[in-house]
């Protein structure tokens, strides 16, 4: 479980920067999404189930090609995504 911990910390570490980026960028809708998300995945009394929504947050994103993300960008939501779903689907 703390190894999961860990993995859940770097993922929500990867959205912070995502969101960070997004905000510099002003992409402000796409920020505000992914912020109301990634504060409800923040209470961790409420995990799993709360890391579900931010999961399809990062599916919308990852689709949405307007978005600008790099490459790298990309890389690291997919890995943080997939931690989250193996997660909630745990």
């Amino acid at each position: 479980m703390l190894e999961r911990l860990g993995e859940i910390e770097v993922a929500l570490e990867i959205v912070q920067k995502t969101l960070d980026a997004l905000t510099a960028r002003g992409d402000d809708e796409a920020a505000f999404e992914l912020a109301r998300a990634q504060y409800a995945a923040s209470i961790r009394d409420s995990w799993p189930g709360n890391l579900g929504k931010l999961v399809g947050v990062l599916e919308r994103m990852l689709a949405n090609d307007l978005l600008k993300l790099t490459d790298d960008e990309r890389e690291n939501l997919r890995k943080a995504q997939d931690t989250f779903r193996k997660t909630v689907n745990e």
